[in-house]
């Protein structure tokens, strides 16, 4: 013989949808509201993002720092001239990486993919080439991309006059 707990089948669903309502309560109260962290580690392939910052005036570039690594690098491109410039990036696998013309005291992003080996960068406007708006950046090699301060690596690339 069945003995009912809550006297009838009405009262029987409200207890189970109290009961529930109760344990999403507790559930809700014991959670803080973040997804739990990743577990393991990073794949050994993955790099943090690469930044170069090239200073263009009348008629020179500066690169900071003045090697790079291979990979995904992010030339911030500032002018800091009285002229518009523009920049130019070639080397291996690389030949038509080139920012739009940058107005004086304008900026420009522009993101290449480097492969061990030297690169040429460049003002493409009328004659800044020639003007000494020219320079070369190395890319891979043994060593980081910012090298120790003090050695002859750390100071910036410059070129021009």
């Amino acid at each position: 013989m069945a003995v009912p707990c809550f006297g009838s089948p009405l009262r029987a669903r409200a207890g189970v949808r109290f009961l529930a309502l109760i344990a999403l309560t507790a559930a809700t109260a014991c959670s803080n509201g973040s997804s739990p962290a990743p577990t393991g580690s990073p794949s050994a392939s993955a790099k943090p993002a690469t930044t170069i910052t090239v200073t263009m005036k009348e008629y020179s570039l500066a690169l900071s720092p003045g090697r790079a690594p291979t990979g995904s690098v992010t030339f911030v491109v500032r002018n800091a001239g009285d002229l518009a410039h523009a920049l130019v990036v070639a080397g291996p696998g690389v030949s038509d990486a080139h920012t739009s013309t940058i107005p004086p005291g304008g900026q420009a992003r522009l993101t290449v993919s480097l492969k061990a080996g030297s690169y040429e960068l460049w003002c493409p406007i009328d004659k800044h080439k020639e003007l000494g708006m020219d320079t070369h950046l190395q890319a891979g090699g043994n060593g980081p991309s910012s090298p120790a301060p003090g050695s002859p690596a750390a100071a910036p690339t410059s070129t021009g006059r």
